[in-house]
């Protein structure tokens, strides 16, 4: 009898529950959260894939309690480890106090990060919108003050101008515009989106993004339409129904990704900006990645998902025609502490990032997709290059006769010693 009851408990959802939140607290793994340098030598954890709002701001002292994280580590184990690196005793209490803290941020994988998960991917399968998340973060939140930020941008002692929309030559085929915030590259934004307003007739945009996170496909697709302190801007599903036709891969596999992107929601600004309240602008809303281990070798135009997805898109962007303009939100070399590179941000440094990154710009106008990815390749993108895979798509798709570098800027943080360089280009017929 004794033996029955055992099993039965043994056997109920209860135990079986219990036992796996036993395990996770014992054997903490921590998600793929970020990890940047702040003031007072401090670590600020966040959660890029959205899933938790929190930041939490911790010691770099913790960083190797942390870094034991993966899942195969016990609490004892850990323990060891501290004291075979560091000569002293760190009791399990204080542990399981940074488990509890992490847990409670969603910042491992836990049963209460599953069900906020399943929750949140839930209710943004359900919703026919994408909200802005960057509003009051990178841009002003409010759509008048927004509007003056935008024009601020265009009117600045360097900036391009006002956009001019009036003739358009319909010359322009694609363009290069920046992804980082409004309030570090509003004047490269600019100079990209005063070239789109002199240069384009069109009124659909295919948007190529990059997704900060992995995902299970090297593209993301979407048919939400997208919501700024402007309004609500359609996407073109006619154009994603066409296109999902021809593949056999579901590129909408990984949708959840477009909730906490920020690329192409900063485009979307733009494009409102320009064509105020035109019922005729549509946007076609892209991620874009790529798996890990092309950057070492290999032929990128023979993968699979990847070739599959470009030919369908070419396909059905020459079924419109010039209805369309692509642009890729993207931005260039990425170095510093921030990044885990152990540099100081020193004038020689930021002229040699230029210097390189200015002859990558080179290979990009040529237009010739696998020269440039060739040399991200042979330099193994050791100065990550985030904008690669939105690049190359671009580049590509679109058939064009001559591209221009239209600015280079670098946006230096002296906190955390790194820089984000970034650009705007056009592509020509």
């Amino acid at each position: 009898m004794w033996v029955a009851y055992a099993l039965s408990l043994i056997l109920s959802k209860g135990f079986v529950k219990n036992m796996v939140v036993l395990l996770v607290m014992e054997y903490p793994k921590l998600r793929p959260v970020e990890a940047i340098p702040a003031q007072d030598n401090m670590i600020c954890l966040r959660d890029p894939q959205g899933f938790s709002d929190k930041l939490l701001l911790i010691p770099q002292s913790l960083l190797f309690i942390i870094s034991q994280f993966d899942g195969k580590h016990s609490v004892l184990d850990i323990q060891a480890e501290y004291t075979r690196r560091y000569g002293d005793l760190l009791f399990s209490d204080k542990i399981r106090q940074i488990i509890d803290q992490l847990d409670d941020a969603l910042f491992l994988e836990s049963e209460r990060f599953q069900q906020a998960q399943a929750e949140a991917v839930e209710t943004f399968r359900a919703a026919s919108v994408r909200e802005a998340t960057r509003a009051g973060v990178s841009y002003e939140a409010q759509a008048e003050a927004l509007r003056k930020q935008l024009e601020a941008a265009f009117t600045a002692p360097e900036g391009p101008g006002l956009p001019e929309a009036a003739g358009p030559s319909g010359r322009l085929r694609g363009l290069i515009a920046p992804h980082i915030d409004l309030r570090r590259g509003g004047l490269c934004f600019a100079w990209s989106y005063a070239e789109l307003a002199r240069e384009c007739s069109a009124r659909t945009f295919l948007l190529l993004g990059i997704v900060h996170v992995e995902t299970k496909r090297p593209f993301v697709l979407t048919a939400k339409d997208f919501k700024t302190p402007f309004g609500v801007v359609s996407t073109d599903r006619e154009f994603l129904e066409a296109l999902s036709a021809r593949c056999r891969t579901d590129f909408y596999e990984d949708e959840f990704c477009h909730r906490g992107e920020h690329s192409i929601e900063f485009q979307v600004l733009f494009l409102q900006y320009l064509y105020k309240g035109e019922e005729r602008l549509r946007i076609i809303p892209v991620l874009c990645s790529l798996p890990p281990e092309l950057y070492q070798g290999g032929s990128i135009s023979e993968h699979p998902e990847i070739g599959e997805f470009i030919s369908a898109l070419s396909k059905t962007l020459k079924e419109r025609s010039s209805e369309v303009c692509c642009i890729a939100a993207v931005d260039l070399s990425h170095i510093g502490q921030r990044f885990g590179q152990n540099v100081t941000m020193q004038p020689q440094l930021l002229k040699q990032i230029e210097t390189e990154d200015r002859s990558m710009i080179e290979a990009i106008l040529t237009g010739e997709a696998e020269a440039f990815f060739r040399g991200i390749q042979e330099e193994r993108d050791r100065r990550n290059v985030c904008g690669v895979p939105a690049i190359y798509t671009l580049l590509r798709i679109i058939e064009a006769d001559n591209g221009r570098l239209l600015r280079y800027e670098q946006a230096v943080d002296t906190a955390t010693q790194s820089v984000v360089s970034f650009m705007a280009g056009a592509f020509y017929c």
